[in-house]
């Protein structure tokens, strides 16, 4: 018996060596395309994190200092002298802007929170507008079923520009128009890339499940909050932290749609004149380096979960 198994680890490890051997076993013009695209990743990586230290440097400087850097054409990447944190007390106390409909002031926190129930709404509805759409598509055979399904895929094909004038109509026509109403009744449309990945994944569940729920007396709903749900639950995971880092960098969304109601991209620009005004760009540089540290902290948090679950250009069910 010991005997075997050791044979069966030996196969099985003798075979995973020669799948390695394959893979990195490449022609000359598969090295040179690799090698080029390495080369495209690491320069716009370098680009981001050049970004990001000259952010994170400058927010610790004084007002005084940082302009001293800019008229003397010193180097703009030097570590400050001192260490000016409070930058950070005062982008929540001090930036904002003056809104141009209400004339009420807007402040950093505000935006934070603006972007907090947005971010909450439009991933959460999505994902479960999504869920439920792909799941009865997936499922149920129906007349319209083709007929859905090629409608959805045909409108995530149009321009958003093609469509905007009309949507404007629409949600003004209904009274939604800037409200978090608005948020609330476009995430649920069960439209958009996550309704692929989710309508692939239900696809490749056994229907084995469903029947032998209908057999114990339980009906559609159980059979999908209760069985179908929890095994796209990891997949939804990876699509909830990929859509939310989408969503909290979402500018054009909610400039156009929600203007009483700005999120920290939607704001920064606004922010970014009256800072400029008053000469307080670190404290503007310590704003940004705290609108992108949520992203941040959420991929760094959940990155081994998003890669677990994509293979081969797909997400694992």
């Amino acid at each position: 018996m010991n005997e075997t198994f050791r044979k069966f680890i030996a196969k099985k490890r003798s075979r995973k060596n020669t799948e390695n051997e394959m893979l990195f076993r490449r022609s000359k013009k598969e090295k040179i395309f690799f090698g080029i695209a390495f080369a495209i990743m690491a320069a716009y990586a370098f680009t981001l994190l050049y970004s990001l230290f000259f952010l994170f440097i400058n927010s610790l400087e004084s007002s005084f200092a940082y302009t001293d850097k800019l008229t003397a054409a010193k180097n703009s990447f030097a570590f400050p002298e001192k260490l000016h944190w409070d930058n950070y007390k005062k982008a929540f106390e001090n930036l904002g802007f003056t809104s141009g409909i209400t004339g009420e002031r807007i402040g950093l926190g505000s935006m934070f929170f603006n972007s907090a129930w947005y971010l909450l709404f439009r991933v959460g509805g999505n994902l479960f507008g999504c869920a439920a759409m792909a799941y009865a598509l997936s499922k149920y055979r129906f007349k319209l079923n083709s007929a859905i399904y090629a409608i959805i895929i045909f409108s995530m094909t149009v321009p958003i520009v093609g469509t905007m004038g009309a949507s404007f109509k629409l949600m003004s026509d209904l009274q939604i128009y800037n409200t978090p109403f608005y948020v609330i009744l476009t995430s649920v449309s069960g439209i958009g890339f996550n309704f692929l990945i989710l309508y692939g994944v239900f696809k490749n569940i056994s229907w084995s499940y469903a029947e032998a729920v209908f057999v114990d007396g339980g009906g559609h709903f159980t059979v999908f909050f209760k069985i179908m749900l929890p095994q796209a639950l990891t997949p939804m995971l990876a699509l909830a932290i990929i859509s939310g880092i989408g969503e909290w960098n979402d500018y054009l969304t909610p400039l156009l749609y929600l203007p009483d109601f700005p999120t920290v991209a939607s704001g920064i620009y606004q922010i970014k004149l009256e800072s400029a005004s008053r000469g307080d760009t670190p404290s503007y540089f310590a704003g940004l380096v705290l609108s992108v540290a949520p992203v941040l902290v959420l991929y760094a948090c959940f990155s081994d979960t998003i890669m677990k679950n994509f293979n081969m250009g797909g997400l694992k069910g």
